[in-house]
């Protein structure tokens, strides 16, 4: 028996059940498309925050050693303020600010807010944030929101945001949009967190653009229990991502493909049930074993492939919406889409093999005599 006929009973039995066929083929895209636009959500998410920090217009950071790309919310405060003359002794260097980040729930399921704290007057000077409606920060419980929130929240000067389970009136909206889009007075910020006189990293400028390298080093070697990095090269930095979150996408793909094995499984398992005697009859014209497992593995191969292009079509359909519409970016990165490709292939492929080798056991007597 020829493949040409083998394919042609693979397409004929997927369009003999075409709504078991199609709710297969919906399993496997919701599955994939799920890791896809995960993934595509959190990428995106770490990259423009890369890209606003980049931005700042200081060419170095110092932080605390080993400090993720997120700053945990228990240990927000930790760099102390003393380092500020070591940091002013360094040749080059021609001014710096501490700021502090916190990171903190909104109550939202798993929603987080990032909220920086400033020095506003030294802040503004340094990275040349403009506030275009209302006015900068003076002190107390007042918030400035960067123009992008503004928009996409539709929040105006005046209104209210609670941190640290208080409200926090608006009182400027600014541009650039760069580092959090949330600002606050670093000394209240200090207060609230009983740190005082700590942050989270000072933004250092240099005199000259060209001399960051070696001023970059040169802190490093006053400073060995920090970590110094170049602004520049955060994007690359957030682009890779943290380990704990790389291992939540390579999580969420296996769940994925698991689902996706258990529901091939299922529906090939039904096909092998219901093709019974057809599969008789196919042994008693001389299929062999080998060519009824291949029938029925294509089959698999076939609703794996169609889900899977679904998905890639549909994400890319989601990707472009979100981005229009929203203040979301969605990056898709070739790694997770190919392995994802390689989910879903290998999903079908092993959620085919039990009910591949049932069929292909099966007595051919037994099978024609099948009700």
């Amino acid at each position: 028996m020829s493949d040409r006929w083998r394919d042609n009973l693979v397409v004929s039995v997927l369009l003999h059940h075409p709504r078991r066929t199609a709710a297969s083929v919906l399993g496997v895209t919701v599955a994939m498309l799920l890791v896809v636009m995960t993934s595509g959500l959190v990428r995106g998410m770490l990259k423009e925050r890369g890209r606003r920090e980049a931005s700042v217009g200081v060419e170095i950071l110092v932080r605390e050693r080993g400090t993720a790309g997120l700053t945990p919310s228990g240990a927000a405060l930790t760099l102390p303020e003393t380092l500020a003359r070591t940091i002013a002794e360094v040749p080059g260097v021609q001014s710096f600010t501490l700021v502090g980040q916190y990171l903190q729930p909104t109550g939202r399921g798993l929603d987080l807010r990032l909220v920086e704290g400033v020095n506003y007057p030294e802040y503004a000077r340094l990275t040349g944030l403009r506030v275009v409606q209302g006015r900068g920060l003076k002190g107390g419980d007042e918030a400035i929101i960067d123009i992008v929130r503004a928009r996409s929240r539709q929040a105006k000067v005046g209104d209210t945001i609670v941190i640290f389970d208080r409200p926090f009136r608006i009182v400027g909206i600014y541009e650039p949009a760069l580092g959090p889009r949330i600002k606050i007075p670093l000394e209240t910020m200090q207060r609230a967190l009983s740190a005082p006189g700590r942050g989270s990293a000072f933004l250092v400028k240099c005199a000259r653009t060209e001399e960051q390298e070696a001023i970059a080093a040169e802190l490093q070697r006053r400073l060995p229990d920090r970590q110094v990095l170049l602004t520049r090269d955060l994007p690359r930095l957030y682009a890779d991502g943290n380990p704990l979150i790389t291992g939540f996408l390579t999580a969420m793909l296996l769940v994925a493909a698991i689902v996706s094995t258990l529901l091939v499984t299922l529906t090939m398992y039904t096909t092998v049930l219901e093709q019974t005697r057809q599969i008789g009859i196919l042994k008693s014209l001389g299929a062999s074993k080998a060519f009824i497992a291949a029938l029925i593995e294509k089959q698999a191969l076939v609703i794996s492939g169609l889900g899977i292009l679904l998905a890639l079509g549909l994400s890319f359909a989601l990707k472009l919406l979100l981005n229009e519409l929203t203040p979301l970016r969605v990056e898709m990165e070739w790694r997770w889409i190919l392995a994802m490709i390689a989910a879903g292939l290998a999903s079908g492929a092993l959620g085919a093999l039990y009910p591949a080798l049932r069929a292909a056991l099966q007595d051919p007597i037994q099978a024609l005599m099948y009700e």
